[in-house]
């Protein structure tokens, strides 16, 4: 005849919580992402990592610095996708703040912004405060590459720039024909 001891002590309870799940659903037919991690949906980030001011171009020029140190650029290659087959898309960049043509920056730097172009290098001016670009939908993708760089303001030389985080936000609105 077999026994076995039973224990009638409780089972012991760890953590407890909640799992939330927070989304929002839309009716959009397109949207932009990007082809880097971290950027699909309504919002994208990019990050320009730590740049040296001596590498920092112009508002004119924000491809080429003043000395040795290459200026170099992050890449914004964004990607619009539609579920319905328009022609065109019209995607409108508007700045938090604006910089002369730039995009102003916040943070403790000073005298720098960051200057968009576009892949042939023209730069996408944000003087009126807004800037719209006009891309083409072939089998319902339209891509846009552009190039992100943190320049010098107008006017100003790297001895007048001051070291220090340097953050901006851009909103976007995408419209199609």
């Amino acid at each position: 005849m077999g026994l076995s001891a039973t224990s009638n002590a409780a089972p012991t309870v760890g953590a407890s919580g909640t799992i939330t799940f927070n989304g929002i659903i839309n009716t959009d037919s397109c949207v932009v992402h990007s082809d880097g991690p971290g950027s699909s949906g309504g919002n994208l980030t990019y990050n320009l990592g730590t740049v040296s001011s001596s590498s920092l171009g112009s508002e004119d020029q924000p491809n080429v610095s003043t000395t040795n140190v290459t200026a170099l650029p992050t890449d914004l290659n964004l990607v619009i996708e539609c579920a319905t087959t328009p022609t065109s898309v019209d995607l409108k960049l508007t700045p938090t703040q604006t910089s002369g043509k730039g995009i102003a920056v916040t943070g403790g730097a000073q005298n720098v912004q960051i200057m968009l172009t576009k892949a042939d290098n023209s730069i996408i001016d944000f003087t009126s405060g807004s800037s719209t670009l006009n891309g083409l939908v072939s089998g319902g993708n339209s891509s846009m590459n552009l190039k992100a760089y943190y320049t010098r303001k107008a006017g100003k030389a790297v001895a007048d720039v001051t070291a220090g985080q340097a953050n901006a936000t851009v909103a976007y609105t995408l419209s199609y024909n």
